[in-house]
């Protein structure tokens, strides 16, 4: 039979873990309002190394009430709307000094946010950056929250452009910062920066969060930096040694590397933990021992265990995968077994032409000669293959006729032209 590998679907490993914002990146009026409530709260310098000297205004007596509604409004009240409609008119005053223009803007960016107005709220804190009238603290804070806003709005390079200047700017040290650069320069696909300031970020905090680490680990992987990804990916796993999804993106990485038997058990030890709970993690499985050599009796047990399981679907693509791996191990009724079960679900007629070779390699001539039909009447990539089969079954069940006439068929086409005429002469 010329069944081949090839026929098996790729390996369905995951790749390195999919990226998401920081969670000071998901934007919502709860986290908004904790961190304005946060902001107050701080009364030490956030800042102590920035290069920008602050201005230190105040608000006057003139706007002292409208500024006290104001506050009110967003903090006590939480009524975005009506804060918004109070700064908007505060902006509107020609006599604001700085600091009076950048803080009403900055609340009224806060309620436009918690309105879900992404693109009031971005224009309202450019004024505040603008207006240079706020302490480093609040200053620095609406750099960041004006970054926040053009990533939740897909604008990487607007978001990398504000981070840079805040950074130039604040001298921040804070790992969380440089987390967030990192996501923005992940988010426009610049992989090289992405690792720079995440293994700053890193290198800054005691104790450096996971999603740093993933994200690290799926940069490396981006950069084909698959040795170092593979150093970040056992780092994780050794801390948490049930996470699936890691399981999978480091044997990708290990498959990158050329050390399948690392992946295999890798996989393995998975599923001896009972990890394996999808039926993708199973077709994971199976085809790295399908791809390995030598491997086809651990593919047929973890297909059958799989099936057993409930897992695994008795579908075309793993019912093919166990009749192949049935027939390279030498398993031939379960590889008819299988094949029969495949080619019935198949639309077209390949699976039951490699039911119909497997037959004849067994003299099963009769049900060879049916099963290669059977295929035709669907429509096969390779009708010569059909034929030919037809025509060595009729030849071993005597029918000449039969034979000649299949062979006449197969002469038509140019994978099996040559054999089929060659046989024909052979005949006269």
């Amino acid at each position: 039979m010329s069944a081949s590998r090839s026929l098996l679907v790729g390996l369905a490993l995951f790749t390195a873990a999919v990226y998401a914002l920081p969670a000071e990146a998901q934007l919502s009026r709860s986290n908004a309002r904790e961190a304005r409530e946060a902001r107050a709260q701080q009364a030490a310098p956030n800042y102590p190394e920035a290069t920008r000297t602050e201005p230190g205004l105040k608000i006057s007596s003139r706007y002292s009430r409208q500024f006290n509604q104001l506050v009110k409004a967003i903090n006590d009240d939480d009524d975005p709307e009506k804060a918004r409609r109070l700064a908007d008119g505060l902006l509107a005053e020609d006599r604001l000094n700085a600091y009076e223009r950048a803080f009403a803007a900055q609340i009224a960016g806060t309620a436009a946010l918690e309105m879900d107005d992404l693109a009031a709220a971005k224009g309202y804190y450019r004024t505040a950056i603008e207006a240079n009238g706020l302490d480093n603290n609040g200053h620095f804070g609406v750099m960041l929250n004006l970054a926040i806003a053009h990533l939740n709005d897909d604008e990487a390079a607007e978001a990398i452009a504000v981070m840079e200047r805040f950074f130039a700017e604040s001298k921040s040290k804070n790992p969380d910062h440089h987390y967030m650069l990192a996501g923005a320069y992940h988010q426009a696909e610049d992989f090289a920066k992405a690792v720079d300031a995440l293994k700053t970020a890193i290198a800054l905090s005691p104790s450096p969060k996971p999603e740093w680490k993933r994200l690290l680990f799926s940069s490396l992987m981006e950069l084909d930096r698959a040795q170092e990804a593979v150093a970040v990916g056992e780092e994780l796993l050794a801390a948490a040694p049930d996470d699936k999804r890691m399981v999978f993106a480091l044997a990708s990485t290990y498959l990158d590397l050329g050390q399948q038997d690392r992946a295999i058990a890798l996989v393995e030890g998975a599923r001896a933990k009972g990890l394996l709970t999808e039926s993708r993690d199973y077709q994971t499985l199976y085809s790295l021992y399908f791809n390995a050599e030598g491997k086809e009796r651990e593919v047929i047990a973890v297909i059958e265990e799989g099936l057993a399981k409930g897992v695994l679907n008795r579908d075309l693509q793993t019912l093919n995968a166990l009749a192949q791996a049935a027939y390279f191990s030498e398993d031939i009724p379960k590889a008819i077994a299988a094949y029969t079960e495949a080619a019935a679900l198949d639309p077209k007629g390949d699976t039951g032409l490699n039911l119909a070779k497997v037959l004849s390699g067994e003299g099963e001539d009769a049900k060879a000669r049916d099963a290669a039909r059977a295929a035709l009447a669907k429509g096969v990539s390779k009708p010569g293959d059909a034929w030919m089969v037809i025509a060595r079954s009729e030849a071993q069940l005597d029918n000449r006729a039969g034979a000649r006439a299949a062979l006449q068929e197969a002469a038509k086409y140019a994978e099996t032209r040559d054999q089929a005429n060659r046989m024909l002469q052979q005949m006269r």
